[in-house]
């Protein structure tokens, strides 16, 4: 298959309701052909799937025998991480919903230093 993409840093994230690895999963998985496909989709774009190392799942269903997957990802393309080679990922507090909140951080500096500002009251 030939994907035309552009040759830029992107990424993509969100639930994509499919694991990638069997440790995805508290469980185990019949779905080894939604997996396939999920991998055949990242390969064709090229994508990294960016580590998580504060936690294995992201999404849970709260029942007494619980069932959790790592459901929620973001993926970048090799051009993101020659630009922002710091991107980091890690999961947030999950007060009451099903998913955890993804947080990336660039580790990108914010700007550069402060500009001077002119007071008319020095006159």
């Amino acid at each position: 298959m030939t994907l035309a993409i552009i040759d830029a840093p992107w990424c993509i994230r969100g639930n994509f309701n499919e694991i990638l690895f069997s440790i995805d999963r508290n469980r185990t998985s019949t779905r080894h052909h939604l997996s396939n496909i999920f991998h055949d989709w990242i390969s064709d774009f090229s994508l990294i799937d960016l580590p998580l190392p504060n936690l294995q799942h992201t999404w849970a269903n709260f029942r007494a025998e619980a069932s959790c997957s790592r459901l929620d990802r973001i993926f970048v393309r090799q051009e993101w991480m020659e630009k922002l080679p710091k991107t980091d990922l890690k999961g947030l507090p999950r007060p009451v919903l099903d998913h955890v909140p993804l947080m990336m951080d660039t580790n990108h500096p914010k700007g550069g230093p402060t500009p001077f500002r002119f007071e008319n009251m020095w006159l």
